[in-house]
């Protein structure tokens, strides 16, 4: 009995000690109750849980030894302790501030989990969520991850949310707003916004939205223009768990507009690819340009109406694309080559020029 509460009071000193030295909230979770599903699910699905919330950094999480140490100790066991009430009275032999407890159910082919975290002092709820799954019970691994960051607060990253919508085949990219260098910051960001859209369309990557983009710029104190150099976008990328990053810069010189984009890899920090646009004509035409680049960067040929279009707003004249690995010269340059060479035949075999008919005359 001694070592009973020699080993108890050994662990309340232990957990002062950490307290004292980290201000986060402390939190304990008790395996969740299971309805339908197996002690060994549930135990699985709940350690998921513990997991990922201790992945999350916003609280000091309480070790699954500790808090089986203390429930032997008081003859208890976690599949048993499912009520409110004996969730507190563990919380308090561990010394946390919140405990979190809940229920995963089955109906049919549908799967619940009701998650909830409550004060240990005064017993009232601090959170509640909630989710449905449909499909394979492996799915609710995915749910739990996603749950574990919201009981503490917090958005769940978007790999995660990529991976419950079921497109974690397709590559995540995200997109840093473009550099303006003669352009200003709205314009900039207005092209930046449309070549995200342009992206999305493709149907080939999935994008993370902006303003989950927004977020993480703001717990680093900068926006998305000052973060221009490659190793601040492969950062960025790191915290939002995508494959790639996208970055470029947008520029004026005199009636000129230049784009260069370039997407790389967050792990290796290699080029997957690299695009550059020079443009003149009506000011426009930019957005159809940003709109082709945002198919070009991923090897996809653009829609024939966006070729038209570029058509449109270049006026005939020339717009060189360092993807295509060339010049485009216009038609009406390719009809006054054709018609010159016609010309350097006449002249070079006069008795060919006296077989030619007679123009037809002009009416007065």
């Amino acid at each position: 009995m001694k070592s009973t509460y020699i080993h108890i009071l050994l662990t309340f000193i232990l957990i002062a000690t950490v307290q004292a030295q980290d201000s986060r909230p402390t939190v304990a979770i008790l395996d969740f109750e299971g309805q339908g599903i197996s002690v060994q699910e549930v135990q699985t699905l709940t350690e998921r849980m513990r997991s990922e919330i201790g992945a999350t950094n916003a609280v000091r999480l309480i070790e699954r030894k500790a808090i089986e140490s203390i429930m032997s100790e008081q003859g208890l066991a976690q599949s048993g302790c499912v009520s409110d009430e004996c969730a507190a009275e563990v919380g308090q032999l561990l010394g946390v501030q919140f405990m979190v407890n809940g229920s995963i159910g089955k109906l049919g082919d549908t799967y619940t989990i009701d998650v909830k975290m409550f004060s240990v002092e005064t017993g009232a709820t601090e959170r509640t969520v909630s989710a449905t799954h449909e499909g394979d019970i492996s799915g609710l691994l995915t749910e739990m991850q996603i749950l574990a960051w919201e009981i503490v607060g917090l958005q769940a990253p978007q790999r995660l949310r990529l991976k419950r919508g079921g497109d974690q085949d397709k590559p995540t990219v995200a997109i840093l707003d473009f550099e303006g260098r003669g352009i200003s910051i709205m314009e900039a960001q207005t092209l930046t916004d449309r070549f995200t859209t342009a992206m999305s369309k493709t149907d080939r990557v999935q994008m993370v939205e902006r303003g989950v983009m927004s977020e993480v710029l703001e717990e680093q104190g900068m926006t998305g223009a000052e973060c221009s150099s490659q190793e601040c976008a492969a950062e960025v990328g790191a915290m939002l768990g995508v494959e790639f990053m996208v970055n470029g810069a947008i520029g004026k010189l005199g009636d000129a507009y230049t784009i260069d984009i370039k997407m790389f890899s967050v792990a290796t920090g290699a080029a997957e690819n690299m695009q550059s646009v020079t443009y003149e004509g009506k000011v426009e035409g930019m957005i159809v340009e940003i709109e082709i680049l945002a198919w070009t960067i991923l090897g996809l040929d653009a829609p024939k109406d966006l070729i038209k279009k570029r058509r449109k707003y270049a006026g005939g004249g020339d717009v060189a694309d360092s993807g295509g690995g060339g010049i485009n010269i216009s038609l009406p340059l390719l009809g006054g080559l054709g018609l010159a060479a016609v010309a350097a035949v006449v002249l070079m075999q006069p008795e060919a020029a006296s077989a030619l008919p007679e123009p037809p005359a002009l009416p007065e």
